[in-house]
């Protein structure tokens, strides 16, 4: 029987687009491949045509080593908080076992037109709580 894939974690290998002068993956494509790894898990989430939108409020990462080209590493999403009009994801990223860095995204629900925050939406708070960490 085939296993079902981990819709939480996502494996890249560090491409030379993402290393910067000191040989090390620069600090803004941890986020980038964060924001991917989160996107990978939110594109299986219920969808309502009333749906708001989600923008990022807040970030954040602690990193503990670097990556270096080539190097494979995992991206492994967890939902560490459901507010009424905020989510917030924790990525925690390691390579050989070891961790390599931990990164923080919170997400608010804004109504598409006026851009004012609105509640999440109950299916989207139900299906996320199976994310909880």
């Amino acid at each position: 029987m085939e296993q079902a894939a981990d819709i939480t974690a996502s494996d890249i290998r560090i491409p030379f687009r993402d290393i910067d002068m000191h040989g090390h993956m620069h600090n803004a494509a941890y986020y980038a491949h964060a924001e991917v790894a989160v996107a990978g898990l939110w594109r299986h989430r219920p969808e309502d045509a009333g749906d708001p939108v989600y923008l990022v409020r807040k970030s954040g990462c602690t990193f503990h080593r670097g990556l270096k080209l080539d190097d494979l590493a995992r991206f492994k999403v967890s939902v560490t908080r459901i507010g009424a009009t905020s989510l917030t994801f924790a990525v925690a990223v390691s390579s050989e076992g070891r961790p390599v860095a931990d990164l923080e995204i919170v997400w608010v629900a804004v109504d598409p037109a006026g851009r004012q925050p609105v509640n999440v939406p109950q299916p989207v708070r139900d299906w996320l709580k199976l994310f909880l960490a």
